[in-house]
């Protein structure tokens, strides 16, 4: 009998993961093309019975998630392990393998939608509890997934030892900035009613904030390296 139960929860964690190469592309491609309507439906869908939320998608953390896996990946793929495995000192001692590597990467990327949704929930001037965070980071996750995704393919081409490899890094970190911030840009003005020049300035220190505690964070595991 135990066995199975084994093997049912087994068959449901297989298609579940199998599942995620049909929905995780889906996502990531509606995220990019229309970020404001995934933040969006990301808030309804929670409004729903757990068994309802993001059937045709891969929900907000786990797309975060699989995008960190991705990345990590590529970074392996391309240049082999991140310094921070063989030489860290300090904090990054902590970090042994790319298991590691990858739930560090997780929790710190995940301060960006954490911040800029506590940001968001401040300057609105709404409460700041479970109830009323939790959809603000759900969607702030389906757009800041592809900027950590942009980013981190930067950073691996930052690593090559082709100068050249320097100049598409640059225009992903280019890309990547732009993007979140003309779209949160939007996302503040349409949900605070406000000017577009006031959800700029709201967007721009967000962005700034989120980058200054990710900065600190990496530099603080890495012993004065910024590689994350």
């Amino acid at each position: 009998m135990p066995f199975l139960i084994f093997l049912k929860s087994f068959e449901v964690l297989l298609y579940e993961v199998m599942s995620w190469l049909v929905f995780y592309p889906r996502t990531l491609w509606r995220s990019v093309r229309h970020p404001l309507r995934m933040m969006e439906r990301a808030e309804n869908e929670l409004k729903l019975t757990p068994a309802e939320q993001f059937r045709d998608l891969v929900s907000p953390p786990i797309f975060l998630l699989l995008t960190v896996v991705a990345a990590n990946g590529i970074e392996v793929t391309v240049v082999g392990n991140n310094p921070l495995i063989d030489d860290g000192i300090g904090l990054a001692s902590m970090i042994t393998d790319n298991t590691t590597l990858i739930l560090f990467r997780l929790v710190a990327f995940a301060l960006l939608p954490m911040l800029s949704g506590v940001f968001a929930l401040a300057v609105m001037r709404r409460p700041v509890d479970r109830d009323t965070l939790q959809p603000i980071f759900y969607g702030q996750c389906f757009l800041t997934t592809p900027v950590v995704l942009l980013f981190s393919i930067a950073e691996t081409l930052t690593r090559l030892p082709e100068t050249a490899a320097n100049v598409p890094a640059a225009i992903l970190f280019f890309a990547g900035t732009t993007f979140y911030i003309a779209t949160e840009a939007a996302w503040f003005a349409r949900e605070a009613k406000k000017s577009r020049m006031l959800g700029l300035l709201w967007a721009i220190a967000a962005f700034a904030i989120s980058l200054l505690v990710l900065a600190a964070t990496a530099v603080l595991f890495s012993g004065g390296s910024a590689d994350v």
